[in-house]
C-alpha cells in the first residue's frame, strides 16, 4: 500500500469497501453505470488489479481493471473515479501512479494496458496522457449510438527486480 500525504493511502481494494465504490461510480458517471455485482466479481476475479485511494476510512477514487482473455499481455482500465468532492486534489493522479508503478510486480506478464475516454473530459484526458497513454483509436457507438468514445493506450515496461 502506498501512503500520500494528509492519511491518504492507495492500495488494493477490501472486500468491505465494495458498497462504497458502488456508490462512488453513480456519483462520479451518468448511465450507463457499473452495478454493485460487477464490482463482487472484479474483487474475485482481480483483486490485485482493483485498487482505491481511501482517507480516513472514506473511499475517495477507485481504478479497477481486467485482463484480456485472448491477450495476456493486455489489460484493460475499466473504470477509474474520483469522488466528486475530492476532484483537483491529485488523487486521482497520486492512484494512476501508485498502481502503475506497482503493475510490473503485481501483473508482470502486462505491456500494454488500455482504456475509453470520453473525448469531452479534457482533465481525464490529460491524465491519462500525463501518464504515457496516447489517443490509438476512437469508436462513435461504444455503449450505443452515438456514445462517442476514444481509445487510448500505455506501454508497460518490465521490471528489472
Amino acid at each position: 500500500m502506498t501512503q500520500l500525504s494528509a492519511g491518504v493511502s492507495f492500495g488494493p481494494i477490501a472486500k468491505d469497501e465494495l458498497a462504497a465504490v458502488a456508490e462512488l461510480e453513480v456519483t462520479a458517471f451518468p448511465p450507463p453505470v457499473y452495478p454493485v455485482f460487477f464490482f463482487r466479481q472484479a474483487f474475485d476475479l482481480w483483486p490485485d488489479l482493483f485498487w482505491v485511494a481511501r482517507q480516513d476510512g472514506q473511499i475517495l477514487a477507485y481504478l479497477v481493471c481486467g485482463p484480456e482473455f485472448i491477450a495476456s499481455s493486455r489489460l484493460s482500465l475499466m473504470s477509474f473515479a474520483v469522488a466528486p468532492q475530492a476532484q483537483g486534489q491529485g488523487l486521482g493522479k497520486g492512484l494512476l501512479h501508485a498502481f502503475l508503478h506497482r503493475l510490473p510486480i503485481i501483473a508482470p506478464q502486462v505491456r500494454q494496458i488500455w482504456l475509453t475516454a470520453d473525448p469531452d473530459n479534457l482533465p481525464a484526458l490529460r491524465l491519462y496522457q500525463q501518464h504515457g497513454f496516447v489517443i490509438s483509436g476512437e469508436e462513435s457507438d461504444y455503449y450505443g449510438a452515438g456514445y462517442r468514445r476514444l481509445v487510448l493506450t500505455a506501454e508497460i515496461a518490465a521490471k528489472n527486480c
